[in-house]
């Protein structure tokens, strides 16, 4: 491309916006890989960092008509809301990083109004999907519901037969150093786990299969990084109290949200890397980011078969897969690996043959810098009443009353009309 060509506006988190311990992982991470492809790709690419407030779409929308962008590529959740809700006439592409309602039937709500955070998390849904002219996901399974959501809203209509406006944008590895792994036969052996421990975190068969493994092994201890998010305290907090009561408690370090230093340091001396996730709709159509991470540094992963990308570690061999809820299995996985260096070396190879091939990034990525070079508009089509309506809007306000009023009485609705209200008052009077 040259210098003069209209530039990609690409909106999403480029790690100065919210941090991961506030549950913003997941999208700076993919914003990073989308930054990489497209710049690979030869594309002049403009980053911009919004955050999750709605507040911030003023500056979106300054951003937005500041240039005449060839088109906008956008990165759920609130990054790919604010795009859309500042409005562009550009061709916009939406990766729907992630199925958030199957993560907020999950995830439930603090204050005990599921349906609450549900409301939300549709309203937002609806808006996504009713404005991208082209999808992504980060699973194939994820693409499949997003066509369903599309044909149920009403997007595709007559002139869209011969288009599938939904592509997968699956697992890429990265350029990052190798491992180095434990340093001898007889040295420790670290099994780490990074990144949150999130609704879908199973903690008891993570725990007791490393206990399970511990006992087996004494080699084998366990260095977690990273931790807590606000909407899944809980999982945090029981992994630490059942680490504490463990007798094995000697050999667990729970390190809690590092810098990348510190990062690549406990990445460095892995020689597993560990995840456990539950049965539930997050896990049939969800990713697991952190994978790529350990894939891209050659550690074997051991995991439980949920997720799409279980099937990839299993399928191509680059680690081992167990059946979920079963501590006993994961623990004997991971006392594989650390008894038979010759296992171990052949995940790592198999890991190598993926990264230099179908985990290319260019590979991976192919669908978006194709759309990227022809970006075309999907055809408006007649859209269905969406479930809930756009975040502020007349609609919205009275989904979240008539919810407020199903759950908790006539008396709390008006409360919470007067809070807004007050606080409408106190933004106009600054």
């Amino acid at each position: 491309m040259n210098d003069g060509d209209p530039g990609i506006l690409l909106i999403g988190n480029d790690g100065s916006g919210p941090d991961p311990s506030l549950g913003a992982g997941a999208c700076i991470a993919r914003t990073g890989r989308f930054r990489t492809a497209l710049e690979r790709g030869g594309f002049r690419v403009t980053v911009s960092s919004p955050g999750n407030t709605p507040a911030r779409v003023h500056d979106v929308r300054k951003v937005l008509h500041g240039e005449a962008w060839s088109c906008v590529v956008a990165i759920s959740p609130h990054p790919a809301e604010l795009a859309v809700m500042a409005g562009t006439d550009r061709p916009l592409w939406i990766d729907m990083n992630g199925m958030h309602p199957a993560e907020v039937h999950l995830a439930g709500d603090a204050a005990g109004d599921p349906r609450l955070e549900m409301i939300r998390i549709l309203s937002l849904e609806n808006t996504l999907l009713s404005r991208g002219d082209h999808f992504s996901a980060p699973s194939s399974r994820q693409t499949s519901a997003i066509m369903g959501e599309l044909y149920l809203l009403g997007r595709l209509d007559a002139g869209d037969r011969g288009v599938i406006p939904v592509s997968a944008i699956q697992h890429c590895a990265l350029e990052a150093p190798l491992s180095t792994g434990p340093s001898g036969p007889e040295s420790p052996f670290p099994v780490v786990s990074t990144g949150s421990f999130n609704s879908w975190f199973d903690v008891e068969t993570l725990f007791h299969g490393l206990e399970h493994a511990m006992e087996r092994n004494g080699r084998i201890t366990f260095v977690s990084s990273g931790g807590s998010v606000p909407f899944a305290e809980e999982q945090y907090r029981r992994f630490s109290d059942l680490v504490s009561g463990s007798r094995f408690r000697s050999r667990f370090t729970l390190a809690g949200w590092v810098d990348r230093e510190e990062l690549e340091r406990i990445q460095d001396g892995a020689g597993a890397a560990v995840y456990a996730d539950i049965p539930c709709g997050e896990s049939l159509l969800g990713a697991r980011t952190r994978v790529l991470d350990w894939i891209s540094r050659g550690i074997p992963v051991v995991c439980t078969m949920g997720a799409e990308i279980s099937e990839t570690v299993g399928g191509r061999g680059m680690g081992l897969t167990v059946p979920q809820g079963d501590h006993a299995a994961l623990g004997e996985a991971l006392v594989r690996l650390a008894s038979a260096p010759g296992e171990a070396e052949a995940v790592r190879r198999a890991q190598e043959e993926w990264r230099r091939g179908d985990g290319r990034i260019d590979s991976v990525f192919r669908p978006l810098l194709e759309w990227c070079r022809d970006p075309v508009r999907l055809t408006p089509g007649q859209l269905c009443p969406p479930t809930v309506a756009r975040l502020s809007s007349r609609a919205y306000r009275m989904a979240v009353l008539r919810e407020i009023v199903r759950r908790k009485g006539a008396g709390s609705a008006a409360g919470f009309l007067a809070a807004s209200m007050a606080g409408k008052l106190r933004k106009r009077s600054r």
